[in-house]
């Protein structure tokens, strides 16, 4: 089973859609042989001969997640959590703000980081057939989830004394002494 998710963005992918139909034209993808899925969001197209849902419940969608061969997603950081605790093939697809498809190009620059670390990117149809032709599981060397964490620390060790902790404290929500949490150099919640 191929398995094809755009997210919940309030933005259609009718890009990738497209792109699903023409592989579907060209026989790249055939739904007689083999069950096709999507999980469209706001997307206006929808491939025929295919089995399509607008949003799932997550335990549906990783009931799909598991029964799936291989993934075709967009470039969501959720989505990218997920895909990196699975050992199946996926090729992540980029929303792109020149398209309508994401508020911005985040998807995209994240996109081209992820490519220079070997994760497959689909920039255009030929890039997803190519896939399709020879999918292969990738590792991604650290998840946005991941990476956040680390940058938060790094922060925190740069920018946080307890001076600064204490100046904020104070200014957000009053006297330092009624948080004890905020005493010492260790984060409150590791405490």
């Amino acid at each position: 089973m191929i398995l094809i998710t755009v997210g919940t963005e309030k933005f259609p992918f009718n890009r990738l859609m497209t792109w699903i139909e023409n592989s579907i034209a060209q026989n790249i993808i055939q739904p007689e042989q083999e069950e096709i899925v999507i999980q469209y969001g706001a997307c206006t197209i929808i491939p025929n001969g295919v089995k399509s849902y607008s949003v799932l419940k997550q335990t549906d969608f990783l009931s799909l997640v598991k029964k799936a061969r291989l993934i075709i997603a967009h470039c969501g950081e959720g989505t990218i959590d997920l895909l990196a605790l699975i050992d199946k093939p996926f090729i992540l697809v980029p929303r792109s703000h020149r398209f309508q498809e994401h508020v911005d190009d985040h998807q995209v620059e994240l996109a081209e980081q992820l490519a220079k670390q070997g994760i497959p990117i689909a920039n255009c149809s030929e890039d997803l057939v190519s896939f399709l032709a020879e999918p292969f599981v990738a590792k991604f060397p650290v998840t946005p989830a991941e990476y956040y964490t680390q940058a938060s620390f790094l922060l925190e060790e740069q920018f946080e004394t307890d001076l600064v902790r204490q100046e904020l404290t104070e200014e957000l929500i009053g006297s330092v002494d009624l948080i004890p949490a905020f005493s010492g150099n260790i984060p409150f919640w590791q405490k």
